[in-house]
């Protein structure tokens, strides 16, 4: 489905009530066309990084005792996260940090499963999918890159990366609370109204980078720039890239019966575009107990001598390392247990290796060609044939005809 920007959404309307040959036609072309010399059109984002399928438009009367119910497990889950912030805000003034405080950490979980939020944390190692162990495997490297979905990263992503640092805009230091813990947990402010924003956030992340000691915080990013719908990912931008050092990425997927994607535009399932406001994701919000997501760590990514000296291209390898990653937690999503998830990512890592493999012969003469050929032909002849096995098995017992104890 394309989407024409509104200007040209409407005249293309008025064109179909007229005949191509109309003078009123030519005359608006030309009238069109001054218009977009004088001032030209904002292109309008992919469809495929902006738009999100809406399930439902929820009324008031679906509203109400949702809302209801999150209200009061909100307010109850504001007393076990003020108790652990007052024990962390004094243990401060002795001398520690809040980030390292475990009574904080249990205080801002049990505010995030009041809020119905229950997070998943996966760790990929060695091509192993596990829970993440300890505080350490976060600790490796000076950046965190991550995809950024909806508001509610700002919740869920600090709290099971063990609390790292942050790049945020200065704007929030002026919001109550989040203004204070972004304080206390020494977030790197960025102002972005002002000019030469961008060079004091690359120097913000050098600093970081420079100072960085093996064991200390990350600094989390968001590369992107602004949120995406979780399915796919917006070209990135250089600025975590240009210090040369490596990078863990960090995919993030709501698993949960309501997608709070945050974009520009939402698109029923009739095809029709709508616009999504604040308040509308706070209500959609609101009028759903349970938020299911699931956080896949993956492993560092190391530069190259020719990334390092590319910043352009090592973006770009990172958000292509990225985007295989985020397929394979869109299939971990989708399975019902552990043993199935491993099982479903080797047989998908599988036929990307094949097809990697067949994409690098491609290129190649003829007769190495026919050699892969050859070589793979009768693992395929010999699963056909397995399969046709096994289902004269099932037809055989199936068949009342050929079965003698039917």
């Amino acid at each position: 489905m394309t989407v024409l920007p509104q200007s040209h959404a409407r005249r293309t309307e008025r064109r179909k009530k007229r005949t191509p040959s109309s003078p009123s036609c030519q005359a608006e072309d030309e009238k069109c066309s001054e218009e977009a010399e004088a001032k030209p059109l904002v292109p309008l984002k992919p469809l495929s990084l902006n738009t999100v399928h809406v399930t439902s438009r929820l009324g008031l009367a679906g509203f109400m005792p949702t809302a209801a119910l999150h209200l009061v497990a909100s307010l109850a889950g504001l007393v076990p996260f003020s108790m652990g912030y007052a024990v962390a805000k004094m243990w401060s003034c002795a001398g520690g940090r809040l980030a390292d405080s475990s009574s904080f950490r249990a205080g801002c979980y049990g505010f995030l499963y009041s809020a119905g939020i229950f997070p998943t944390v996966l760790h990929d190692q060695g091509g192993q999918l596990g829970p993440l162990d300890g505080d350490a495997v976060l600790m490796l490297t000076p950046l965190l890159v991550a995809n950024h979905v909806s508001y509610l990263d700002a919740l869920i992503l600090p709290l099971v990366l063990k609390l790292p640092k942050f790049l945020s805009m200065s704007s929030v230091k002026s919001w109550p609370l989040f203004g204070s813990l972004g304080e206390d947990l020494e977030y790197i402010w960025v102002d972005r109204g002002q000019k030469g924003s961008r060079g004091a956030a690359l120097e913000a992340i050098q600093k970081h980078v420079n100072s960085w000691k093996v064991g200390e915080r990350p600094l989390v990013i968001f590369p992107e720039g602004t949120t995406s719908n979780g399915q796919s990912l917006y070209p990135f931008k250089q600025g975590a890239f240009i210090t040369g050092a490596p990078v863990r990425p960090v995919l993030l997927k709501y698993s949960g019966s309501w997608d709070p994607a945050f974009t520009e535009f939402l698109m029923t399932d009739d095809g029709e575009r709508v616009e999504y406001t604040d308040g509308e994701w706070a209500m959609n919000f609101w009028a759903n107990l349970f938020h299911s997501c699931t956080v896949l760590v993956c492993e560092p990514y190391h530069p190259s001598m020719e990334e390092k000296a590319d910043p352009e291209l090592y973006a770009s390898n990172v958000r292509a390392f990225m985007l295989e990653k985020q397929k394979e937690l869109e299939l971990v999503c989708r399975s019902s247990s552990s043993t199935q998830m491993n099982r479903v990512l080797m047989e998908w890592r599988r036929r990307l290796q094949l097809q990697r493999h067949w994409n690098r012969l491609a290129a190649t003469p003829s007769g190495t060609r026919l050699r892969f050929r050859q070589k793979v032909r009768p693992r395929r002849r010999t699963a056909l044939m397995d399969e046709a096995k096994e289902q004269e098995q099932i037809d055989h017992r199936c068949d009342p005809v050929a079965d003698p104890s039917a």
